[in-house]
């Protein structure tokens, strides 16, 4: 699954039918100013459409470890440090 590029969005106020409605921001950090994804939203065979485009969609239906499995896998996760602190 590749995460959207965020050129699709929208402003909450001008979403129409058919958008994927996950929030990925605020217009100047306000949050009555939502942006939402705007990614055409995803429909599995004989199902209603989501709320969600594919991505968001996949997000929000994964297990916790399917998403640990994942990240395990992942090259872009920094390994923690540990940082002794001397009083």
């Amino acid at each position: 699954m590749k995460e959207p590029d965020g050129l699709k969005k929208v402003l909450l106020i001008d979403h129409i039918e058919g958008q994927c409605r996950c929030i990925i921001g605020f217009k100047d950090g306000d949050a009555r100013e939502a942006y939402m994804c705007g990614e055409p939203v995803y429909q599995r065979r004989g199902k209603k459409l989501s709320s969600w485009c594919f991505y968001h969609y996949g997000q929000m239906h994964t297990t916790v470890a399917q998403q640990n499995r994942e990240s395990d896998q992942s090259a872009e996760i920094p390994q923690a440090i540990s940082i002794v602190l001397n009083p």
